[in-house]
């Protein structure tokens, strides 16, 4: 259906008369032929196949001898039209025995009244050609007019085309130079270049309502070492989709008894100090920036949150108050202290 629909939007005059020539067949042929043809009434014996109209004649010729009445029997023998005694000669041709001796008897009775026998040929029955012509015609002239609009529209989209080429391309600005921004250094706490045994991404997206992402931390030999993840913190304004103005970044630790949280905001929410102050509650507040990364430390364990990603929305409320988007990368290490104790030897006095 979707290719049916594109054909539509890009070629709609030929599609509108490939409808029509559909139309016009389906009418003619389908409906006026097969399911409504044309059913003849009240016609008369002229209008018989010439079978019938033979024995129209023998029925006259059976009932002539009972009154011998010549003028009626001319009457009715001169309804089968100018060709009425062709019509009478070829009965006697196509009877045998008794029929064709009564209409013989007929054929002499009425020589006198019949008219002479007309000198126009036999009317023929029309051909399957014939028949035909009219509709084979009409379809013709659909195709040719088909056929040119087809061109015409051809023609005119050609040299729309053209007229767009001959258009300057545009050229988009170049891009501003993007800010570099120096490597992050391995967070405090962890050594140097020690590799993080989980990193994560999650994404937020205008319209997730209900988004709460969170990871299990897991330690080489596949202990679990704690959990981390993001989910919603604040809102701003009415109605749905739900306009976040606030996440919470937060950092479970198995050896810690509490939970580091990162509360990330927005600018609009960031500068307003009386929001501020009540996220402030949740966890430390930090503005949103892409490019830039928050550290959660615990007993054990330190999580970066780098921003990659992050856009605002737009519309009727403050300019940058509510986040379109927003990706933060996790990536979980493990203290060397932590990993000492691990693996120290537990001595039983």
């Amino acid at each position: 259906m979707n290719a049916i629909s594109d054909i539509f939007k890009k070629q709609p005059l030929i599609m509108a008369l490939v409808v029509f020539v559909i139309g016009i067949l389906l009418g003619w042929f389908g409906m006026g032929w097969g399911v409504w043809p044309v059913q003849y009434e009240n016609g008369d014996v002229s209008q018989l196949r010439p079978d019938l109209q033979q024995q129209y004649v023998r029925l006259i010729a059976y009932a002539y001898p009972a009154n011998l009445d010549a003028a009626k029997a001319t009457e009715l023998i001169q309804q089968l039209g100018p060709n009425a005694s062709t019509i009478v000669s070829d009965t006697i041709t196509t009877s045998t025995g008794e029929e064709a001796i009564r209409v013989t008897q007929l054929q002499v009775a009425l020589q006198s009244t019949l008219p002479a026998e007309s000198s126009k040929p036999p009317v023929k029955e029309p051909s399957l050609l014939d028949k035909l012509r009219l509709p084979l015609i009409a379809c013709g002239v659909i195709v040719v007019v088909g056929v040119l609009g087809g061109l015409l529209f051809w023609r005119l989209s050609a040299r729309s085309a053209a007229t767009r080429a001959s258009r300057p391309a545009y050229v988009p600005p170049a891009p501003a130079p993007v800010e570099e921004r120096p490597s992050e250094p391995t967070p405090a706490g962890v050594e140097a270049k020690t590799p993080p045994v989980a990193r994560f991404m999650t994404t937020y997206t205008l319209g997730d309502d209900a988004y709460d992402d969170s990871f299990s931390v897991d330690g080489p030999d596949g202990n679990f070492l704690g959990e981390c993840g993001m989910g919603i913190s604040e809102t701003i304004g009415v109605g749905d989709p739900k306009k976040v103005t606030a996440f919470e970044v937060w950092l479970f630790d198995k050896n810690d008894i509490r939970t580091v949280t990162r509360v990330v905001m927005s600018e609009h929410a960031f500068r307003d100090e009386a929001l501020k102050s009540k996220l402030a509650a949740k966890g430390e507040p930090v503005l949103a920036r892409s490019g830039d990364t928050v550290s959660l430390e615990t007993a054990t364990l330190v999580v970066t949150a780098r921003i990659v990603d992050m856009a605002y929305g737009g519309g009727a409320l403050p300019p940058n108050s509510y986040f379109e988007r927003l990706t933060i990368e996790l990536a979980a290490y493990r203290k060397p202290e932590a990993e000492v104790e691990a693996t120290a030897p537990t001595i039983v006095s």
